[in-house]
């Protein structure tokens, strides 16, 4: 920095400055003298601070930094609608693509579903099924049928009351002949008979039938026929009820009665109430039973081997009594 000398009009001694003071002190005389203006420092000019403008209160001069601000925001909206642009298709395309999966989804499985339980009921069921009622449960074996005796050995339709059936009337048991049929009623609780005509009392190998028909009393009421009947109570005997039950009994002469073999019918099959055509088949050990003509049971015994051919009417199960029937059309045929 230079130093500059002029001389102190007081006393006129010298004084330096530097030209940065306005005023200096004499270092002879000590007063204060002013710096000539020629040997001062011109002063420089002090940068002044930049002065920003924000909102509604920037001046006319201010109109191009507004400007800039103004293309800062449009540039940045430019860019923001750019990118909304490229990303809302994306997520659209997303939601688009998320709902057909789901709907694709739902339909193939209720199609796996169906195809799955289609194959299970494929592999199941090999071919249609017809299904057939069965009146009575078939056999596993099918019955032989008997070969039918041709020779009338006996035969009664019952018009002629001295035909060697036993007639009896009380307040348990009624036999009689009545209007062309052999008429018996059981009226005692538990109470059963069996009636053959003397004049069958020693037949072997038979086969006998008639037609039943029960007019009164329980359902579960016996009736049917014997063969080999003896005085002392042993027999074989063929019987049915209402209710479709039917067997072949046997009968001993200590009463004991013996099931050997038994069945059940579809009640809508016996023709309840109304006509019912019975047949018993004793042939040498082999016992059959026929209802209306159809064979129902077939079974062996051989302890019984010989004696009458006639009817019986028995109470059933609940010893109910009033079981009441009427024979018609009896035909004992042997070989």
């Amino acid at each position: 920095m230079p130093i500059n000398t002029f001389k102190c009009p007081n006393c006129g001694s010298p004084v330096t400055t530097t030209g940065a003071e306005k005023e200096v002190q004499c270092a002879y005389c000590g007063s204060t003298v002013v710096v000539p203006e020629e040997l001062r420092e011109v002063p420089q000019p002090q940068p002044q601070p930049m002065q920003y403008n924000f909102g509604p209160t920037s001046q006319p001069n201010d109109q191009a930094f507004q400007g800039m601000v103004t293309a800062d925001k449009v540039a940045k909206a430019a860019i923001g609608f750019t990118a909304a642009s490229f990303i809302l298709p994306i997520i659209l395309t997303c939601v688009i693509l998320a709902a057909v999966g789901g709907i694709l989804f739902y339909v193939f499985s209720n199609v796996n579903s169906t195809l799955q339980q289609a194959n299970q009921t494929v592999s199941t069921v090999s071919a249609p099924i017809s299904e057939v009622p069965t009146v009575a449960p078939a056999p596993t074996e099918a019955i032989p049928t008997p070969v039918p005796f041709t020779n009338t050995l006996f035969s009664d339709d019952f018009t002629d009351p001295s035909s060697g059936w036993d007639k009896h009337h009380d307040s348990d048991y009624t036999f009689e002949y009545k209007d062309g049929h052999y008429h018996v009623l059981i009226n005692k609780r538990d109470g059963g008979y069996d009636i053959w005509p003397d004049n069958t009392a020693k037949f072997k190998n038979v086969s006998v039938e008639a037609d039943i028909q029960q007019t009164a009393g329980p359902n579960d009421g016996l009736i049917g026929l014997v063969c080999r009947a003896k005085d002392d109570g042993s027999a074989y005997a063929f019987e049915f009820d209402q209710n479709g039950d039917y067997g072949i009994y046997k009968f001993d002469s200590n009463n004991n009665i013996t099931a050997l073999d038994q069945g059940t019918l579809d009640p809508n099959t016996v023709n309840q109430n109304d006509v019912n055509h019975v047949e018993g088949v004793c042939d040498s050990n082999t016992l059959t039973l026929l209802l209306n003509n159809q064979i129902l049971l077939q079974t062996q015994d051989s302890s019984i081997t010989a004696g009458g051919a006639g009817v019986i009417v028995q109470t059933g199960s609940s010893g109910d009594p009033g079981v009441d029937v009427l024979f018609s059309n009896f035909v004992v045929k042997g070989p």
